[in-house]
């Protein structure tokens, strides 16, 4: 990674906490302990997955889409084609 890894996991942190509501608690729980336990390709994966998830897509900003992908952007290509793939509209999946 470019960046420190506790400025990245910061970030992470920033970003799970900024759009998980208490509905999602489990899975922020998720992410969180993915990033203590080092696991920071899972960590990212995890919350492309969630965004990638939800009913309502548009709950979720195109610019905090495009923090994702950046976040994932020094991760190996198979992590980024994942990250990608999770975000990707369903309609072109």
């Amino acid at each position: 990674m470019v960046q420190s890894y506790a400025a990245w996991e910061k970030r992470v942190r920033d970003l799970a906490e900024s759009l998980m509501g208490p509905g999602s608690e489990p899975l922020r729980g998720h992410v969180l302990d993915f990033l203590r336990a080092g696991e920071h390709g899972l960590a990212i994966e995890t919350l492309a997955d969630w965004i990638g998830d939800l009913e309502e897509p548009a709950v979720v900003a195109p610019a905090d889409r495009a923090r994702v992908l950046d976040l994932a952007s020094d991760f190996p290509e198979e992590t980024r084609i994942r990250v990608r793939r999770a975000l990707a509209d369903p309609a072109s999946r």
